[in-house]
């Protein structure tokens, strides 16, 4: 039963905690987009339930891992070089980018043949549909992975600027950027909230949360996390009880007055500009503090622990499969005729089915595949010297 669900087969040399939240946050995200698609018709009413952030979880994470082995790398290096930077790119971008124009670009043909339109969605192919302002009308679950990329692509660079023209040291370079990253992210949300949406309504607010330039610093407290866990390691360690106790306060706080507030309990215009400006830095800070007790946690081989890794695993492919394909699951059960309306279950059912039979297929046809190329384009790029 448990060979089902193995696809990696050094799962020890993983830090689990950190797939528990991967494959969390993909199941969260999930669920809450298919709540958001059924809420009307089972008469729920889903912007007043505080769930948890799944992308704060999730790129606090990347941070950490995308930082911690960063700090690693460059303690080999007497000097950061452009083809240690390009090392960094050719690594993340041949991770996410061609499982993502795949997927794009199917949908994109689909909905030409569809539609009979010729509309090529420019903004999504190259990452500025939500670069300064929210302008996804095309795949907008995916606005997370544009925050993703423009963060792939500034944080080398930068690092290399800062070491080889201001001549910061690494350690002080990296804490540089953390700050650089949370400082002008937090200004930018208040300029944001003041001048570019005055209105402050919820939809302003779906959307400003949403904007690559305000969110990056999610990711930078992920870093920050990485700085400490690297150079105060026993800090980090001796201290993670107690980072778990403070970062539970901040995180249930932020969640219950999040919950407060969205029925009504609490408002004011403190509340509202809270919402918009710091709230999207505490959660993440308060998560940041579960850090130290994740990355104790050990891989144990039993079927629930084999699941979770299973779903981490594919969590990029799910997450790139599973909106889309719930319609088109919807569209399927009614030319079978199922009303989907009328058989919530079923629809569920088989959705998530779906989600699963073919993110693993497309995880190992597909994804690993890409993944194993990456040693031979830098070999071929000769980047490792």
């Amino acid at each position: 039963m448990l060979s089902i669900f193995k696809i990696n087969t050094h799962p020890e040399r993983r830090y689990f905690g950190f797939d528990i939240v991967r494959a969390f946050s993909v199941i969260l995200v999930m669920h809450m987009h298919f709540l958001q698609l059924t809420a009307g018709i089972i008469g729920l009413d889903y912007q007043k339930i505080p769930f948890p952030d799944p992308v704060d979880m999730f790129f606090v994470c990347s941070g950490f891992l995308i930082g911690y082995h960063h700090l690693k790398d460059i303690h080999k290096l007497d000097k950061i070089t452009p083809k240690y930077t390009a090392r960094f790119l050719v690594m993340r971008w041949v991770r996410t980018l061609p499982s993502y124009y795949l997927i794009l670009t199917f949908l994109v043909l689909l909905t030409i043949l569809v539609t009979k339109k010729f509309d090529i969605p420019v903004g999504n192919y190259v990452f500025t549909h939500n670069l300064f302002n929210y302008h996804v009308k095309f795949y907008s679950e995916t606005w997370t992975i544009s925050i993703e990329e423009w963060f792939y692509f500034t944080f080398p660079i930068i690092f290399y600027f800062i070491t080889n023209f201001l001549k910061l040291n690494k350690k002080k370079s990296f804490i540089s950027i953390v700050l650089l990253y949370i400082v002008v992210c937090n200004f930018l949300k208040i300029y944001y909230y003041y001048h570019v949406f005055p209105d402050h309504t919820f939809l302003q607010y779906a959307k400003f949360k949403e904007i690559v330039v305000l969110r990056m610093d999610t990711i930078a407290v992920g870093l920050l996390a990485a700085y400490v866990c690297f150079f105060y390691q026993d800090f980090w360690h001796n201290n993670r009880y107690k980072f778990l106790v403070i970062g539970l306060i901040i995180y249930l706080a932020n969640m219950a007055y999040y919950w407060l507030t969205a029925n009504k309990y609490v408002e004011g215009e403190f509340t509202i500009f809270y919402f918009f400006t710091f709230y999207y830095l505490l959660s993440p800070i308060g998560f940041m503090l579960f850090l130290p007790c994740l990355k104790t946690i050990k891989f144990k081989n039993n079927f629930v622990n084999h699941f979770i890794l299973f779903t981490s695993n594919i969590s990029y492919s799910m997450f790139l499969l599973h909106g889309t394909f719930f319609i088109l699951v919807i569209i399927l059960l009614r030319i079978i005729g199922f009303n989907a309306a009328k058989h919530i279950f079923i629809s569920y059912v088989v959705w998530i089915s779906m989600a699963y039979v073919l993110s693993y297929l497309f995880y190992i046809k597909f994804e690993v595949k890409v993944m194993n190329m990456r040693s031979k384009i830098i070999t071929k790029l000769k980047l490792n010297e």
